[in-house]
């Protein structure tokens, strides 16, 4: 097991979210907002834009975003709902006409700081573009009566240029897609090496971060230039970026940042409970499954029911069962976009009993508990 940490990988908060919570911390409006502000990146990569939230002192439980978008230069790769401060989606996210829109929720209500969604973006043509939230968007506060909270809203620039000559190529053997979500504790990186080059390295949550101008050298068991493998246990789930830039012979450092981003979660989903309902209005009286959990990095990917023996298939909520008896043990699987499952089961109702007779005996035993109390209340008033 590798155990190794570089000494130059930083855990920490872009340095730009301190700055914007330090402007937005001068006022008295809710602030919605997107993390990175800026950024430039190559035609061909991808770019994960968080759409946050800044509540200021007010507390909110529904927000209704539009946000202006234009596909010429991005193609929307995925939405991503994971750590999203909403546990309700009334409206899912989508893009149309030129605007992603989406109408989230939270129960309880929410303050402070946190992200709503994640776009994840590839770079399709070059040029620049601007990003914004627009001026229909709407925040709700928690008090019942669905007061507007007002709002400072900010926008994104993001520049898409060519990838330079010579760049570096990075690659991971083990979490290879950096659009895909992956359950490893370990990230391995790799680049060919140049003969006679210096390199400086650092993994990182920051987008932005970039190696300092210092000669780095690999330290521990199985870490050696060019191939490396980092231990995340300690680090736990998240988006990581490696960043690289290299230095010749008698040159300066290179002014082009290679850059590898890595998706990990090896967290399975919360438990849950499935519940089994019947109503008039839903599958015509019929006994149907509800379920939902959520996922707090990578996101709820499908579900899977099985009842009994059979097999598993593909379910959403509700879900009509197809033993109405009700005899069947029921598992209900969550899975999220990295693999990671949960289960949860219904044990079937024992042998000759339906929830038609279990409520039929609930009504019969608060029925002879009402007659005893009034026979004991007649003896008693007898006695008087």
């Amino acid at each position: 097991m590798i155990i190794f940490k570089p000494k130059k990988s930083i855990f920490l908060l872009p340095s730009i979210l301190f700055l914007l919570f330090f402007v937005f911390s001068f006022c008295e409006a809710a602030t919605l907002y997107l993390i990175p502000q800026s950024q430039n990146i190559y035609q061909g990569d991808s770019l994960i834009i968080d759409l946050c939230i800044d509540t200021e002192s007010e507390e909110i439980n529904t927000a209704e975003v539009n946000l202006n978008f234009s596909p010429d230069l991005f193609e929307i790769i995925e939405f991503n709902k994971g750590d999203s401060v909403f546990t309700l989606w009334p409206e899912e996210p989508e893009l149309k006409d030129n605007i992603i829109s989406f109408t989230g929720g939270v129960p309880g209500g929410f303050q402070g700081t946190g992200s709503l969604l994640k776009i994840n973006l590839r770079a399709k043509e070059t040029g620049q573009t601007t990003i914004f939230f627009k001026n229909d968007s709407r925040v709700l506060l928690n008090d019942g009566e669905g007061t507007l909270a007002e709002l400072n809203l900010s926008e994104g620039n993001y520049e898409v240029s060519k990838k330079p000559e010579g760049l570096i190529v990075i690659s991971s053997r083990n979490c290879p897609d950096q659009n895909k979500w992956y359950n490893s504790k370990t990230l391995h990186i790799h680049w060919d090496l140049i003969e006679g080059a210096e390199y400086s390295y650092l993994l990182s949550r920051d987008p932005l971060a970039e190696p300092d101008e210092t000669v780095d050298k690999p330290e521990g068991e199985l870490m050696w230039m060019g191939d490396m493998e980092y231990d995340l246990k300690t680090e736990g789930d998240g988006v990581y970026y490696f960043a690289l830039r290299s230095r010749l012979p008698n040159e300066d450092w290179s002014k082009e940042v290679s850059r590898f981003r890595a998706m990990i979660d090896s967290t399975p989903p919360q438990d849950f409970k499935p519940e089994i309902g019947q109503e008039s209005s839903v599958f015509e009286g019929k006994y149907f499954l509800s379920f939902a959990t959520t996922d707090k990095t990578s996101g709820i990917d499908y579900y899977e029911v099985r009842e009994g023996k059979g097999d598993w298939k593909i379910a959403e909520s509700p879900y009509l069962l197809k033993d109405q008896s009700l005899k069947s043990k029921i598992l209900v699987k969550a899975v999220d976009k990295a693999g990671n499952e949960k289960i949860a089961e219904i044990s079937p109702l024992p042998k000759y009993f339906t929830y038609e007779t279990i409520l039929l005996i609930l009504i019969g035993i608060a029925v002879a508990l009402w007659l005893i109390k009034k026979i004991k209340s007649q003896k008693f008033n007898r006695h008087k």
